[in-house]
């Protein structure tokens, strides 16, 4: 399901009879016909590929807002230590609470912290101006040279993905799981908020959300 195009990854999705699978790992436990009956009308308005696109974007947005937050704070002369603690705390508020944050509005923004073309470049060019410190300080700003090591870590800890596989292994470990995984509160949320948007819900979003737990918990319970 990967794509690689001269050498770059393209996202793609793959219907199931019990879900959507996402070239990202995502899977949603809603089908094509399940959304058309959650809300229904939306695929006309939005195709479906965009909606799950957008929700994957969602999914992933707590480590490029994360990493990009700490080049901001570190760049405004906030202390290497406290950027890093500050963007580590931000990370688990979003990546916890990543639904309550869905919004229509911002969803190019966290399509653009989704895209890797966009996150290596800001960070290489970040990361190089902490290194040639004479340079930026120049210009008037002042960086501790040990915002490149935080910054490096950090990279790796969101970009690469190791601090979101550790929450999983500890979650898994040591944790129920929950009744609704992420990807599926994340969709639920987009799908919400399209459907205000383009006036196709009427009162009736207690009884969406409900209805899509029923569906996933349908869904696993085959699978299981």
């Amino acid at each position: 399901m990967e794509n690689f195009k001269r050498g770059r990854f393209e996202w793609q999705m793959l219907e199931l009879p019990d879900g959507i699978t996402t070239s990202n790992g995502n899977w949603y436990h809603i089908t094509r016909d399940g959304i058309e009956k959650y809300v229904p009308g939306l695929l006309k308005e939005k195709p479906l590929e965009q909606i799950i696109q957008e929700a994957d974007a969602w999914v992933k947005s707590s480590n490029g807002l994360a990493l990009m937050l700490y080049f901001i704070l570190v760049y405004a002369t906030v202390d290497a230590l406290w950027a890093f603690i500050i963007s580590l705390g931000v990370y688990f508020l979003w990546y916890f609470n990543t639904g309550v944050f869905v919004n229509v509005i911002s969803t190019p923004i966290a399509r653009l912290l989704n895209k890797d073309g966009f996150i290596y470049t800001v960070s290489g060019v970040f990361l190089i101006g902490i290194s040639l410190n004479d340079l930026i300080a120049g210009v008037g700003i002042s960086v501790e040279f040990n915002a490149l090591w935080y910054g490096l870590g950090l990279f790796f800890l969101f970009k690469v993905g190791l601090l979101s596989l550790l929450i999983q292994f500890v979650r898994n470990k040591f944790f129920d799981k929950p009744k609704v995984p992420k990807p599926d509160r994340v969709l639920n949320m987009l799908l919400i908020r399209y459907g205000m948007k383009h006036g196709i819900l009427t009162g009736k979003i207690e009884d969406m959300e409900k209805e899509l737990i029923r569906i996933a918990n349908y869904h696993k319970g085959k699978k299981s």
